[in-house]
């Protein structure tokens, strides 16, 4: 990140607010770790002042946020164990693990995939990306399963164009709260950034770009909560989380999303969202061959939907 400076004016009738929550909302690209570090190295002032990540915010301040640029980390590879489930010369497909980010950005220093990948196919450090090469679209961090890798610059681009174009079919296994009352059915509203909380997405709001999923119910945990599968037709960050949850059905494990889950999550264990991109199918770029992957359902979340069923069972 290039080092900037940002200028607020608390508003009057602000609900009193620490400083560090109201840094969060106002600019999402940086972690709260990021900010409560910023303050303490006094990089976050209120009226020209110093401040603690506890001070209090009442009305009429000035706040500055000044972001010094952090050292640029080089992209080394890194060995771990990637669980591979197709490659050739132009491209890979690999089932992520929940937990591990896809690409480095400026308010991590965590290891990436990207780093994996560099261990596991170099070639793709001669691709025309110099700072995520090998991804041309992302999973969370906690969300798991079958994400493309390509190797070639050729079949970068092609790619980018197919999923521009909406031409890649992807299909995700969520076990969420509640029950639909239908088997089948859309959602389709727009989704823009929260004015609230800049770190999340919502429906509610006016500068929304447009999101259509496609819900099918698969299984059923007596009224409590069900499996789905889920086809996303367009790929708007937190899509799938966010229309599920305005729908009444939040992804148990969903920390950010799943507060409705909230006592559902405590109760069946879930250490993360419990979603997973189960399945992706496109046309190979180069061949044009139709391909089809499915990526295993992990024993997280089969633990997970185990528990539920035993709940329906009346078992304890």
């Amino acid at each position: 990140m290039t080092e900037n400076t940002y200028n607020f004016d608390v508003s009057d009738d602000i609900i009193q607010s620490r400083i560090d929550t109201f840094v969060v909302n106002k600019i999402s690209e940086l972690s709260r770790s990021r900010i409560a570090d910023l303050i303490d190295k006094g990089f976050i002032t209120v009226d020209n002042e110093k401040c603690k990540r506890s001070t209090k915010l009442r009305g009429g301040e000035k706040i500055i946020v000044n972001i010094p640029a952090l050292p640029t980390r080089e992209l080394v590879p890194v060995k771990l164990e990637l669980d591979i489930i197709f490659q050739d010369e132009h491209l890979a497909v690999i089932n992520k693990p929940a937990g591990l980010i896809v690409h480095p950005s400026p308010t991590t220093a965590e290891t990436t995939l990207v780093h994996a990948l560099l261990y596991e196919f170099p070639d793709i450090a001669n691709l025309n990306d110099d700072e995520r090469p090998g991804i041309v679209h992302r999973l969370d961090k906690d969300t798991s399963g079958c994400l493309i890798i390509v190797r070639t610059e050729e079949a970068r681009l092609k790619l980018v164009e197919m999923f521009s174009n909406r031409e890649i079919k992807k299909e995700y296994y969520a076990l969420v709260k509640n029950v639909p009352r239908e088997t089948k059915f859309e959602i389709n509203k727009d989704i823009g950034r929260s004015s609230h909380d800049r770190k999340k997405m919502t429906v509610n709001t006016r500068k929304g770009k447009s999101a259509l999923t496609q819900v099918t119910l698969i299984e059923q945990f007596d009224t409590i909560a069900c499996a789905l599968s889920v086809n996303i037709i367009t790929g708007r960050t937190h899509q799938i989380r966010v229309h599920l949850a305005d729908m009444g059905l939040p992804v148990i494990g969903d920390q950010t999303y799943g507060n409705a889950a909230k006592i559902l999550t405590k109760k069946t264990g879930a250490m993360r969202q419990m979603l997973h991109a189960r399945k992706i199918s496109f046309c190979h770029p180069i061949t044009g061959e139709k391909l089809s992957f499915t990526a295993k359902i992990p024993d997280d979340i089969s633990n997970v939907r185990r528990k539920l069923a035993k709940k329906e069972d009346g078992n304890p």
